[in-house]
């Protein structure tokens, strides 16, 4: 239990990773704050740490706005008045952006504005504003760990556009966040999973024609993301974990 009573907010926990990492921090006695959009999915989440012994509640969210994100953290510091950790999870590939297309790689001169908006502001601006809004509560608390979610996608040359470029805005903020806060005793890391078998990732496998591809499991994500929340040593910040790197 090395997150016993640990309040932990983790963003996208209604399903996927975000709700495995929910459920493996619970199981080292976190309180889990789950966030997203769909109520429905974050009352699953919590059934679920809730029937296996854990403590959560759910906070429905648009994380894209930064009126709601400081509504989010008003509400968790009202209820348990503080916030030890953050799990940046939220984002996705919307699979408008890819229906009807020929190939799943779209050029850069073929994105339209408001699809690269759209992408940048799902996985970019989410955990920009989180950490924007968090970060100082941990701050005058003299402690506090944020891991956020990358990809694989955002570690290497990819073909997937402005998806590629906003994980890999992750990954920089990562560092610079965790530049800025060390002398606060607060950690910042994250990881980059490869393809992970979530409900997304088979909606997207299926409409790009690549159903048989071989995928990680958001357990195993989650176990990373744990790792840094619990056994990390102080001096590890700043850094992203790879995983399902095979080639």
């Amino acid at each position: 239990m090395k997150l016993q009573d640990k309040i932990t907010v983790i963003t996208g926990a209604g399903k996927g990773i975000g709700r495995a990492a929910a459920l493996a921090a619970a199981r080292e006695g976190a309180t889990i704050v789950a966030v997203a959009r769909t109520q429905a999915d974050l009352d699953e989440t919590v059934a679920m740490i809730q029937a296996d012994g854990g403590r959560a509640i759910s906070l429905s969210r648009d994380l894209t706005c930064g009126e709601e994100v400081c509504s989010l953290v008003d509400t968790v510091l009202e209820k348990f008045g503080r916030i030890d950790i953050l799990v940046n999870n939220a984002g996705g590939y919307p699979k408008e952006i890819y229906e009807g297309r020929e190939h799943q790689a779209i050029r850069l001169w073929e994105w339209s504005e408001g699809q690269w908006d759209q992408i940048i502001r799902t996985n970019l601006r989410i955990p920009f504003l989180c950490m924007k809004h968090i970060l100082p509560v941990m701050i005058r608390q003299g402690s506090g760990k944020v891991v956020s979610v990358s990809s694989r996608m955002g570690r290497i040359a990819s073909q997937m556009g402005a998806y590629a470029v906003a994980k890999g805005g992750i990954v920089t903020m990562t560092k610079t966040a965790a530049i800025q806060t060390k002398e606060y005793g607060i950690q910042v890391n994250a990881v980059a999973p490869g393809i992970v078998d979530t409900p997304g990732q088979r909606v997207y496998n299926h409409s790009v024609g690549q159903d048989d591809v071989k995928m990680g499991s958001a357990e195993d994500v989650a176990n990373a993301i744990v790792y840094l929340l619990c056994d990390a040593p102080d001096v590890m910040t700043g850094q992203c974990i790879d995983l399902f790197t095979t080639t």
